[in-house]
């Protein structure tokens, strides 16, 4: 794919054709009209005839080196001094026709004369800013790749690669004047494709392998056919190497305290002490030494069983003698 440099030269020869042409049959124009009217040719009519021919020429000499590539004809340097030197001409030729039109159209009243005139006004202009605009595009784009390329200005244009992708990467200090700078100077590299691999971007255990995919382990795969049904041989393969086995932890080490459901007791063993005064009840309901819900409760000390229906009979006076 060519350059967008390359295309847009392209182009600005294509309108530089076209806006010439142009300008050469209005020049032709006026200079019939005016010997008509019996008046001579001014300088800035002829000026404009030798422009537009002067650029027909070089422009056909650039555009030879597309048949012929050994002719060597559009040279960076070479370009840019015929281009300068059109645009510097055309330049001043449009400023001479946008002061001397209007005052020929004022002295005659010929409508070719005026007419030509003011075709040549906008003409001329529109062909001077397109070959200003080759020649500062042709010469800054030039400029910017003197670091990358040392002899563009002697390559041709269809040879020096423009505007390719580089990174920047520094050079090294040479001399005193670049090392008291402390700056460093900046150049251009081509970059590497990213779909391109190469063994400098594998990392060093990756260099000193050379595997095998398919034939090798760990991507080999096994061969049926050589295999005998028979056969006693066996494969020695080493297994990987078990796990360390994690140590259990010590419950009394952990923070978080587990009880059944609707119970106050614990469910793992363990003094409530262990975690924390907060888990110690103050007054218990039951004794310490049950430990089975489903059991019955053990009578305490100075406690009996007695029937309910006895208990209408009992007050302070008689639970104190029974004691």
């Amino acid at each position: 794919m060519q350059s967008p440099f390359i295309i847009f030269r392209y182009v600005s020869f294509a309108l530089l054709i076209n806006f010439n042409l142009l300008v050469l049959v209005f020049a032709s124009w006026n200079a019939s009209a005016t010997v008509t009217y019996g008046l001579s040719v001014s300088l800035t009519t002829a000026f404009l005839l030798f422009d537009s021919c002067a650029s027909f020429f070089f422009i056909s000499l650039a555009l030879v080196e597309l048949a012929v590539p050994q002719a060597k004809t559009s040279r960076v340097s070479f370009e840019c001094c015929w281009s300068a030197i059109l645009s510097l001409f055309q330049t001043g030729t449009a400023i001479s026709i946008t002061v001397n039109g209007p005052a020929i159209c004022r002295q005659s009243s010929n409508w070719d004369l005026c007419a030509s005139s003011s075709l040549l006004l906008v003409t001329s202009w529109l062909s001077s800013l397109l070959i200003l605009s080759h020649f500062f595009m042709l010469f800054i784009t030039t400029i910017s790749h003197i670091r990358v390329h040392p002899n563009v200005w002697f390559e041709t244009i269809l040879t020096v690669n423009w505007f390719n992708q580089y990174d920047m990467t520094l050079w090294p200090e040479k001399g005193d004047k670049v090392a008291g700078s402390g700056l460093g100077t900046w150049y251009t590299a081509p970059k590497t494709p990213l779909d391109s691999s190469h063994d400098c971007e594998k990392a060093p255990w990756a260099q000193a392998t050379n595997i095998r995919r398919g034939v090798d382990s760990p991507f080999k795969r096994p061969n049926l056919s050589s295999a005998a049904p028979n056969s006693c041989s066996t494969t020695l393969i080493s297994l990987p190497v078990a796990p360390l086995r994690i140590q259990a932890r010590n419950p009394a080490g952990s923070r978080f305290i587990e009880k059944f459901r609707e119970s106050k007791i614990l469910s793992r063993s363990g003094t409530p002490s262990q975690y924390g005064l907060h888990f110690e009840n103050r007054v218990a309901p039951f004794p310490p030494r049950v430990d089975d819900h489903d059991l019955p409760i053990p009578l305490p000390r100075l406690s009996e069983w007695i029937c309910a229906d006895a208990i209408n009979d009992i007050n302070v006076h008689t639970a104190s003698r029974s004691l």
